[in-house]
């Protein structure tokens, strides 16, 4: 009898590890303010010529330019973002950091950007949002 009640009161103290280490993830609001929509502006880089054949990424990735990639300096590296301009979107990949500071959020590829703007604008105001 007194093994049973050693073993429940283990149980019990199981379980509430597992409750207290769960409670580290971030919960459902959490996850949803981290997810809901913000507005930055965006700018581009990876013009021809602009970085020696070979060059890397801050991650260690191969620098490509017509990548679905962008730099951020806050968010972690493979974090895949929708950024939106208009009507268009596009979902990067961060892999890269940048020199940059606010109001730019985010310096999308020559690729990324092309995809949602005319790359002569330079500089856009978008909407991006972290992308489970």
């Amino acid at each position: 009898m007194r093994n049973r009640r050693i073993l429940a009161v283990f149980l019990a103290g199981a379980a509430s590890l597992t409750v207290t280490a769960g409670a580290a993830q971030a919960t459902p609001t959490e996850r949803a303010t981290q997810a809901a929509p913000k507005r930055c502006t965006a700018t581009w880089y990876g013009k021809k010529g602009e970085f020696p054949p070979g060059a890397h990424t801050a991650n260690g990735d191969k620098f490509d330019r017509f990548a679905m990639t962008a730099a951020n300096n806050k968010l972690p590296f493979g974090t895949k973002v929708k950024v939106s301009y208009g009507k268009k979107s596009v979902t990067v990949r961060i892999n890269d950091r940048g020199s940059f500071h606010d109001p730019v959020c985010l310096d999308l590829t020559y690729g990324a950007f092309g995809k949602i703007a005319d790359r002569d604008k330079g500089m856009i105001k978008v909407k991006y949002q972290v992308l489970d």
